[in-house]
């Protein structure tokens, strides 16, 4: 987002919001990221900023990165340790069991068009704030959908769904779990900041991932070869507080991170579209990275394999007394438009 763009909505924040706000307050921000990756950056400190900006300096913000205050990002937020967390649900899939619905393969093709559709569940009203956010206590300001994964590896060059047969590729939920046993791969739950550890050592062969995430944590030193073309799903986040927290809230305050929020989450979608872009551009100029993506023929036979993934996951929450169903028709009919 360009500096004048924000400058104007935080300038037309300000004009409603800053004449009620006096008392000065500072909260806590939780993400396990490390501290200038892109969902930062772009994410998390646009909000933050708008906040301190339309509140006229009488919000301030301490922002504990790189889980400094602790791994489990929902139990950062029930124990009060910070204000505002980052959660990964993939993370905590037992937790999140319905929002998996947003990971699954053949969803969308740019992280705004997910990001919307996202929202549209997740906000006050929507699906999964009813059936799965309510219940945990809480309260979404905004969210992100990661730039479509990619197949990434170190070693063996995809170019075909048989190349998939046997790669131990790093998934962090069941979505990314189902997607890559229905390509033929081995799914392996590891972390982001786990995985060059683990790509090194031959723990895994490579992973499902989005080119924006490579570099913040190096990964271009140990995966060279990427293939795109299906759509494979990715990783969803959440930038949320406790509905206690957001409850205790005066409604001047809740206004201005309601809008503050909004600007962040497109933002930080437009982001991912274009760092996916840019990083892939970079590091196979610089890095020697091989990526490429499928014909259409070929990636019509990827789609047609990944087809089962979205219905058997449906049928299975519906048979464990969950809303599968409900959740996957929701998801489809939401607008991928803001």
């Amino acid at each position: 987002m360009s500096h004048k763009c924000f400058g104007f909505m935080v300038a037309a924040m300000m004009s409603v919001s800053a004449p009620a706000m006096a008392q000065e307050t500072t909260f806590k921000f939780a993400h396990f990221l490390p501290a200038s990756h892109l969902m930062w950056e772009e994410g998390g400190r646009i909000f933050t900023d708008a906040v301190v900006e339309a509140s006229g300096g009488t919000v301030k913000w301490n922002v504990y990165p790189a889980a400094q205050l602790g791994k489990d990002s929902l139990a950062v937020l029930s124990a009060n340790l910070a204000d505002v967390s980052l959660i990964a649900p993939s993370y905590a899939q037992e937790k999140f069991p319905l929002s998996a619905v947003v990971e699954l393969p053949g969803g969308y093709s740019t992280s705004c068009e997910g990001t919307a559709k996202f929202w549209h569940l997740s906000q006050p009203g929507g699906f999964l704030a009813q059936e799965e956010f309510d219940a945990l206590d809480i309260h979404p300001l905004f969210v992100l959908t990661l730039s479509p994964y990619k197949v990434m590896t170190s070693q063996r060059q995809v170019e075909r769904l048989e190349d998939m047969a046997g790669l131990k590729l790093r998934v962090t939920g069941e979505a990314m779990d189902k997607t890559v046993r229905a390509l033929g791969g081995v799914p392996v739950r590891i972390q982001s900041s786990e995985m060059y550890d683990s790509i090194s050592r031959g723990t895994v062969d490579g992973a499902l991932y989005p080119f924006g995430g490579v570099t913040p944590y190096k990964l271009e030193e140990v995966l060279h070869n990427a293939v795109g073309g299906p759509r494979l799903g990715s990783g969803i986040v959440i930038y949320a507080m406790s509905k206690k927290g957001w409850d205790r809230l005066p409604e001047d305050m809740k206004a201005i991170f309601t809008e503050a929020a909004a600007m962040a989450q497109e933002a930080a979608c437009a982001a991912q579209d274009r760092e996916d872009s840019q990083i892939r551009d970079q590091i196979v100029a610089d890095a020697g990275f091989k990526a490429m993506d499928l014909p259409a023929e070929e990636s019509a036979r990827w789609d047609a394999a990944l087809e089962p993934v979205v219905q058997d996951w449906a049928a299975r929450m519906d048979a464990q007394g969950k809303k599968g169903s409900q959740a996957l028709e929701a998801y489809r009919a939401a607008s991928p438009e803001f």
